[in-house]
């Protein structure tokens, strides 16, 4: 089985565990444990899930979770060098523009491609692991994993 077949297979089940952001200071143990996949982060058990964005921490997690080696970086950007370029088939990974900044994403995996939306499972996603939509046109690029 392909890599970023069973990544987007674990994303899928990740949805009916409990991702749930805290409300105040700290962390989701479940997300604190995902702060491990990246590095520079320092102590993860110090973090507050709600103020930093967990998205492509999420996406590490699951990669690692999955076999294979992430980023390892917590910026969504950093998942653009990944792997190999795709055309943005179902389970492959999504990284998408937010805002004017050119550093700040959001990625995730992709579950739909319509011709105005992209629907996207990812962690922080309404503070939790969903699938949300998305412009079409904030999608900067497609990943997939180089075992094709």
């Amino acid at each position: 089985m392909r890599l970023i077949t069973k990544a987007f297979m674990l994303a899928k089940s990740a949805m009916y565990e409990n991702w749930k952001e805290l409300k105040g200071p700290g962390s989701n143990p479940r997300i604190t444990e995902a702060y491990k996949s990246v590095d520079g982060l320092g102590n993860p058990e110090m973090l507050d899930d709600s103020k930093i964005p967990w998205c492509s921490v999420f996406v590490n997690h699951i990669v690692q979770k999955a076999g294979g080696k992430g980023t390892r970086s917590a910026l969504a950007r950093s998942w653009l060098i990944w792997g190999n370029k795709s055309d943005g088939q179902p389970g492959d990974i999504v990284v998408l523009r937010r805002g004017t900044s050119s550093w700040s994403g959001h990625v995730g995996f992709l579950v739909s491609k319509g011709p105005v939306y992209v629907e996207v499972l990812g962690g922080n996603q309404s503070d939790n692991v969903t699938i949300a939509r998305y412009l079409r046109a904030t999608v900067l690029g497609y990943r997939t994993s180089k075992d094709v």
